[in-house]
């Protein structure tokens, strides 16, 4: 399993993971994009990598593993970053949720896919148990330094359950497992469909977004947030990039 962690150097103040989504949040719109474009770029990582932290797998090893299960606070390569969240802060209204307002957090061999997801706010989420074991999910809203805690249920049999992705004031909402204290992700609840996941190159791709201005948004499970101003035109790609510095 990975997790991912950073520090960033854009033009604006740093901000804790949790303090960042205070406020109501626009009523989102969905429907047909007419002439809409698009915000693609890539988020990049300088400075000295740190070290992953190394948790020992102390139970289950016939499903889990043995030996120390590494947890990576930054996912870097060739200066590209992983795992981070990109997003449009307030848009209202704009293309529909399709696919990603059902998403899938798994549990398989004692890990987490994917370790960062982005869901739909105030919609159910399936949590799947693709393991013989018992696992025991433990969702926390982290609002500045306080974890709410979301829901925490038992999962003692394969299969799926659904839980309601509730926050009240923030977006960060941190994933663990009860019964496995090396099982550690985050999923990102969103407010509109565009938001996406750095891909391992650090790319993404934000699609048939309306033409218009808007303020871009990297944010990070750990240590924040970085946020740009973007113009899309019709038909037409714009660029946001990003980097974040130890």
């Amino acid at each position: 399993m990975r997790t991912v962690i950073m520090k960033r150097t854009l033009c604006v103040g740093t901000l804790a993971a949790g303090t960042l989504f205070g406020g109501a949040a626009l009523a989102y719109e969905a429907g047909a994009v007419s002439g809409g474009g698009s915000i693609a770029g890539a988020v990049s990582f300088t400075g000295a990598v740190p070290p992953p932290r190394s948790l020992p797998i102390t139970k289950d090893n016939q499903v889990c593993g043995s030996g120390n299960r590494e947890i990576v606070e930054v996912n870097v390569a060739g200066g590209k970053l992983a795992g981070a969240v990109v997003y449009v802060s307030k848009i209202d209204k704009g293309k529909a949720w399709g696919a990603a307002a059902a998403p899938i957090l798994d549990q398989k061999g004692c890990a987490f896919a994917p370790e960062v997801l982005v869901v739909q706010k105030d919609v159910d989420l399936t949590i799947r148990n693709s393991d013989p074991v018992l696992h025991n999910i433990h969702t926390y809203e982290i609002i500045g330094k306080v974890r709410r805690t979301m829901f925490n249920v038992g999962q003692p049999d394969k299969g799926d359950i659904k839980q309601s992705i509730k926050v009240r004031r923030a977006n960060a909402v941190k994933v663990e497992c009860d019964a496995h204290d090396f099982m550690h992700g985050w999923a990102f609840a969103a407010d509109n469909p565009y938001a996406a996941v750095t891909r391992a190159d650090g790319s993404f791709t934000l699609e048939d977004v309306p033409a218009g201005d808007y303020e871009v948004k990297v944010w990070h499970p750990v240590l924040g947030e970085q946020s740009a101003k973007v113009s899309v035109k019709g038909g037409a790609a714009a660029a946001a990039s990003f980097t974040f510095a130890n």
